[in-house]
Formats: C-alpha cells, structure tokens, sequence
C-alpha cells in the first residue's frame, strides 16, 4: 500500500475496533431497544471520530470532508479527504455482516486513492492510481469476456420516491437477461464486490459523489468502466452509475437508459 492507504487502513481498523466493542455491548439488545437507544447513530459517530482523528494526525494539513460537511478546519488544501464512517446502517443494524467504512483521497481534485474497509469481516478493498485494484494483497481484474445472461448484477433501491417507478421497471428489465439480480444494501462495498468479480455489475439511479468516484477508481484500477446510464463519464454531477466491463456496460445501458428519459 501507498503511505496514505496505510494511513486509511490504520483509521479503518481503529473505527471498525471502536465498532465492534458497540456491539459486544449491545449484543443482547433487540433490535427496537438498538433504535431506542442510537445504537447505529453510536457506530457512525465513533467510526467517523477515530477516521477524522487519525488522518487528521497523519496529515494535518489536509482538507478532511464527511459526505455532508467539512470535519477539519482547513477548506482548502491540495490534498481532501472524503470519509464515510458506515455506509450500509440497515445491515448493521440488523447484525447483517455486508456493512463497510468508506475513504477516498484526492490530489488537486484528481482521484487518487480509495478504500472500501468491511468491518465486520477484516476485508480490506484498495484502489490508487496507476497501481491497480487489490483485496488485501491480491490484484483484481474484471472479467472481460462475461456475457449479461451469466452476470450477477445488483443494485439498491433509490431514496427518492420519483424514482422508484423507473427503477422498478429497469430492474425488471434487466432481470430477464441477467442470471440474477440482489439487492444486498451497501453500495460502496457491492462496487468493491464488482471489482472483485464477487459481482459482475451494479448500477443505481441516485449515487452520491463519493460513491461515484470510489466505483471510477475501482473500475478504472480493475480494467472496467464506471459510467452514467449513457456510459457517460459524468456520474459524479447526475448520480446515475452503472460500473461493469465494457460489454456488459453498453448491454446494461439498453435496458436501463431508456427507462429514465420517461
């Protein structure tokens, strides 16, 4: 790893420390008393502390940002970090293991790191510029022979309401030329999962920045494309995002692009 990945790793592993001692406390809580209770509020909050804490003693200097708000005191830097203390909270709640902590560093506004740090099981996904995409120690490739009739592809119910109609009917689309469809409720880590080749696409109607530039540098690292539902590379600005191999990006558009310029 590059000496700032190792930075990340470092804060990924605290917060995820921080976050299992949350739950050897309240193991024998249901799950009503962990609504009560802040249980998930809790994770966030120590997992984004000992994140912001850590690069913030690495790397003083840098500019350090939540999805929603500036965290370090600086705004402007050649250097920001972008953090995600727990993306995935209905899993966690639920002791649903497919939850991760998310961090992604960019050098004058050029992506160049991105991990995806799965807590509750130690898997740790990189990706830095120009060095390719790893679990752990071992590269990843995306397979550029898979057809759509031998993918598993997911995605992840849009929080918007207008957009539920459109993505409903995409999915049920997509569902007859694909071997399967999931919907397994962390975006971040089902683009790392792509990466991986533990799925061969996920798209989504209503991606954040961050999530957008975390599937860019793992596709582009891992041989594949991360594009809107055009193959644009505009997902950042429209939040549309579609990240596969080449072939089965354009075979995805088809069924999904149309659908949403209703």
């Amino acid at each position: 790893m590059s000496p700032e990945l190792n930075i990340a790793h470092k804060a990924a592993l605290k917060a995820s420390k921080s976050i299992e001692q949350l739950i050897f406390q309240n193991e024998l809580l249901s799950v009503q008393k962990k609504l009560q209770n802040g249980y998930v509020d809790k994770a966030v909050q120590v997992s984004l502390n000992d994140l912001f804490y850590t690069l913030k003693r690495a790397y003083p200097d840098d500019v350090i940002r939540s999805q929603d708000s500036l965290l370090s005191d600086n705004d402007q830097g050649d250097r920001t970090w972008y953090i995600q203390p727990l993306a995935g909270t209905a899993n966690f709640l639920y002791d649903i293991p497919h939850c991760a902590i998310g961090m992604v560093m960019t050098e004058q506004d050029k992506l160049q790191h991105v991990m995806v740090f799965q807590p509750l099981t130690g898997d740790c996904f990189t990706a830095t510029r120009g060095k390719g995409a790893f679990l752990s120690n071992k590269r990843l490739r995306i397979d550029q022979h898979k057809e759509l009739s031998a993918s598993i592809v997911a995605t992840n119910l849009p929080e918007n309401e207008n957009l539920v109609a459109a993505h409903g009917l995409a999915l049920r689309n997509i569902n007859k030329q694909v071997a399967g469809c999931r919907m397994f409720g962390c975006d971040i880590l089902d683009l790392a999962w792509v990466a991986a080749g533990r799925l061969d696409a996920y798209w989504q109607p209503e991606a954040t920045a961050m999530t957008a530039m975390i599937g860019e540098l793992f596709m582009t690292e891992a041989g594949g494309q991360c594009g809107d539902f055009k193959c644009n590379q505009n997902s950042q600005k429209n939040g549309q995002l579609i990240a596969t191999n080449l072939k089965l990006s354009a075979q995805l558009s088809k069924y999904i692009s149309p659908v949403f310029e209703r």
